[in-house]
């Protein structure tokens, strides 16, 4: 096939998540959802007594704790954790140096700032690949907020000396915003590190009555990764620190400096921090970190050893009618993508299904990562066994490859085929699992894409298709990573798959495009278990 006569991805489908973002996109006014939740959260404040202006917590400007920061930074090893007994500090040496200082502001200054939050900032909805929440614009631009300013510029002329102390690092300037995460939101593993980042640092604001430090069962806390020889985040997390009222927390960025945002939970309170970065000359760990590359997908031959069904007797028989066919491939030309609804015969898929959920047993699951690209299950192929082995099987089969070759008359099959290959895997879809924009999944050559869905639940594993024009992996993920940048302009979306069950989506898409699979949260109803996708990639 030419495959300049196929175009790009277009798309041609409106499915619910086009509406749910639209909804979004009415909450970035001052007057949205997330400002009349504050505002009633206001209600329940005490008033704050009144602050002239923000002060730090004297007990930070002794001379004493300074040296004691100063020293533990530097030496502390290992699995150490230190603490002081006066103030509550901590430093941790391990994965990376993380501080927490506890109490940091005068008493009642973080009533007074929130209080002035909900009266005058404005919010944006944030919506990307690796984070759902609110962002203020940077606290250099906000000249109504009296007390924000000045928390900008105790930043700038006390906190950012005393932290050259400590860590015995340059730091030149600070940026600051204010972020909201409500129920749902979230912010995936990332590691901060672009060119001039050097500390970055988070504020806890959570002045309310019995929420002043939150318990892990409402979520948002800052969740630390270890990482492996090649600087690739590993599951699990090693630690979680959950948001406390009036304290700051900062750690050294760099190339194993991973961390998240889990998910919020609680409807009751959203967690609402001052956060940013004090920055400094090129950070060395910068340029190894930017040729760090994602491992890719492998691919094989199409399988003619294992004895296979006949196409007859596994599929839908209207897909192997010559009028079907031909009308799909016109489809493919025009549009570059098809949803083939009761794909396989219903009792194929009924006994695959009900394997899958119910044969713990034999099946072989393992954690797909590292976790600053991938959070989801994949299964060892050689324990497949009875209709999924059927169902796997025939994909990499040479029926397959011939039947593909006259959807879209791509040569996958026939005299004019070189070198044929397909990757194939079974992937299981829970809470909490994702894929983010990376250079692995950004397609190197024109490649056909599979999509066929087992147990769907209506928003988890939806996939997103997007345009190779913009600027992608590695340089637009590093410029978004926790900056809040506006989410994807909607002519970059190409095509938005959700999960339908029995139904195979066959997409082509071009060089340079790339997609992701939408974080699946815990709002997110599975109550009849995990959804399973077959993921396949064919090339000529």
């Amino acid at each position: 096939m030419e495959t300049t006569s196929v175009s790009t991805v277009k798309p041609k489908r409106k499915d619910k998540s086009e509406d749910v973002q639209e909804e979004r996109k009415q909450e970035e006014t001052p007057s949205g959802e997330p400002q009349r939740k504050l505002l009633r959260l206001g209600e329940t404040l005490d008033k704050p007594l009144a602050v002239p202006e923000v002060q730090l917590n004297a007990v930070y400007q002794q001379k004493e704790l300074t040296q004691w920061l100063q020293t533990t930074w530097t030496k502390a090893k290992g699995d150490e954790t230190v603490k002081d007994d006066k103030t509550g500090a901590q430093v941790f040496a391990d994965p990376f140096q993380i501080c927490l200082l506890p109490g940091l502001l005068a008493e009642g200054t973080s009533k007074a700032l929130v209080s002035e939050i909900i009266d005058k900032v404005t919010w944006s909805r944030k919506q990307m690949d690796l984070y759902e929440f609110y962002q203020s614009t940077d606290l250099s631009n906000m000249p109504r907020c009296r007390l924000l300013t000045n928390f900008l510029q105790v930043l700038r002329k006390q906190v950012r000396p005393w932290l050259e102390k400590v860590t015995n690092l340059k730091l030149d300037y600070v940026s600051a915003s204010c972020s909201m995460y409500t129920c749902g939101d979230y912010l995936l593993v990332h590691d901060d590190l672009l060119k001039d980042r050097q500390i970055a640092f988070i504020y806890y604001l959570s002045p309310w009555e019995g929420a002043e430090e939150w318990n892990e069962t409402q979520g948002g806390s800052l969740e630390i990764f270890s990482s492996d020889s090649q600087c690739f985040p590993q599951f699990p997390v090693h630690r979680k620190i959950a948001p406390k009222d009036n304290q700051f927390a900062f750690f050294k960025v760099g190339s194993r400096s991973f961390h998240q945002v889990g998910e919020v939970t609680t409807f009751d309170y959203p967690r609402l921090t001052i956060n940013g970065w004090f920055h400094g000359e090129t950070n060395e760990a910068f340029v190894p970190d930017s040729m760090r590359a994602f491992p890719r997908l492998s691919y094989l031959q199409p399988d003619s050893s294992s004895k296979q069904q006949p196409l007859a007797l596994l599929l839908n028989n209207v897909y192997l009618k010559t009028a079907t066919r031909r009308s799909i491939q016109k489809r493919i030309e025009e549009n570059s993508e098809i949803c083939l609804y009761e794909f396989f015969k219903r009792e194929k898929f009924e006994l695959a299904r009900a394997q899958l959920l119910n044969d713990s047993d034999s099946l072989v699951w393992r954690r797909q990562g590292p976790a600053n690209a991938h959070n989801y299950e994949v299964m060892d192929l050689s324990t497949a066994r009875g209709t999924i082995q059927e169902l796997l099987q025939l994909f990499r089969s040479n029926a397959m490859f011939d039947l593909l070759r006259d959807f879209t008359d791509l040569d996958l099959s026939g005299a004019d085929a070189v070198r044929p290959k397909c990757s194939v895997e079974l992937q299981r879809w829970s809470h909490g699992n994702y894929t983010v924009l990376g250079d692995g999944l950004v397609s190197e050559e024109n490649t056909l894409d599979l999509v066929y869905y087992l147990n769907a639940a209506e928003g988890a594993a939806v996939i997103t298709y997007l345009s190779p024009d913009g600027e992608l992996p590695n340089e637009k993920q590093k410029q978004t990573q926790t900056q809040g940048s506006d989410e994807e302009d909607d002519d970059s979306v190409l095509l938005t798959i959700s999960p339908v069950d029995n139904a195979l989506n066959i997409v082509y898409r071009c060089e340079g495009t790339t997609k992701f699979t939408k974080y699946v949260s815990r709002n997110t109803p599975l109550e009849k278990g995990p959804v399973f996708v077959i993921s396949c990639s064919y090339k000529e």
